[in-house]
């Protein structure tokens, strides 16, 4: 994937799907692809293209090869069959270090009632809403759980997702939440949410009845997160999938204070002992941290 200098152009017609071999994308990798003068891979390399570090290894097979394709810092003359066998490569080296279990030292928030920092106008163009709940790729006639459902934020956008056939079960501790979001849901015209008051302990869904469980901006409420967490796995079908949404510690920017934000390491360090393993990182999120978990 030669550059010329820093900044690289593509030639068209490179976004192709098919089967890849490793082999021979590592082959390429390394040797006449020339993809380290672009990318950086495990603090080595260059350029300007995207990092494909751990971070990179978490991206979608499509993702990769958005990444690999992109005309703003590639020049190539590399067929889409080649295309195939680096993004086959790369998701080959598609994994972390496990996390090391730790004693939790950061303090539990309380939970907040901030109706208006959850609805201001301009918060789905700072967060980037609609791409993160489209990253998802939630299937129609999905059932998923809206886990601290707050003013109904992303609950609608869940129903929209998963359509009339689907289900949103939106889950909140404080009936007052509960109510707000019944107002949006239905200022949106939408009929398949249900409503659900849960406990600090138990999130009152059914066993291996969700195929999403999402946790936005609430796990760090949880006064009891393990004891929670075990209702959540509990409830998640065969291949279902935990998504975890926190303001980042490590963005300065991220909009809320240091008791209402968690670092990456924190999430980890946390969720994965509790018999989860991380699948996909959503690293286009601006202020937050993004993460998709499966079921160990």
């Amino acid at each position: 994937m030669a550059c010329a200098g820093a900044v690289c152009v593509l030639l068209p017609g490179l976004l192709a799907a098919g089967a890849g071999d490793p082999a021979a994308g590592k082959v390429l990798f390394h040797g006449a692809g020339a993809c380290l003068r672009c990318h950086t891979l495990e603090w080595r390399g260059g350029g300007t293209a995207s990092d494909l570090s751990w971070i990179g290894m978490l991206r979608t097979t499509d993702a990769l090869r958005r990444v690999l394709t992109n005309a703003a810092v590639h020049t190539s003359t590399l067929s889409p069959v080649e295309i195939d066998h680096l993004v086959a490569y790369l998701r080959t080296l598609r994994s972390l270090p496990p996390s090391e279990p730790r004693e939790r030292t950061r303090e539990i928030s309380t939970v907040s009632e901030n109706v208006e920092f959850f609805n201001r106008p301009e918060r789905a163009a700072e967060e980037k809403t609609e791409e993160l709940v489209n990253a998802l790729e939630i299937p129609e006639g999905a059932t998923v759980a809206d886990i601290g459902a707050g003013t109904g934020y992303f609950t609608w956008r869940l129903a929209r997702q998963v359509g009339p056939g689907g289900q949103v079960i939106a889950v909140d501790l404080q009936r007052s939440m509960l109510d707000r979001t019944a107002e949006t849901v239905k200022q949106h015209g939408l009929a398949n949410v249900q409503f659900v008051r849960s406990t600090e302990k138990d999130p009152k869904l059914a066993p291996r009845s969700i195929d999403v469980v999402f946790i936005a901006h609430s796990y760090h409420e949880f006064a009891d997160p393990e004891t929670m967490m075990e209702g959540v796995r509990r409830s998640l079908k065969p291949g279902g999938r935990l998504v975890i949404v926190e303001y980042a510690k490590e963005k300065r920017l991220a909009p809320a204070s240091t008791l209402h934000k968690m670092s990456f390491d924190e999430i980890r360090s946390e969720i994965e002992p509790m018999g989860f393993d991380l699948d996909r990182m959503l690293d286009f999120l601006p202020t937050q941290h993004g993460l998709i978990f499966t079921v160990r």
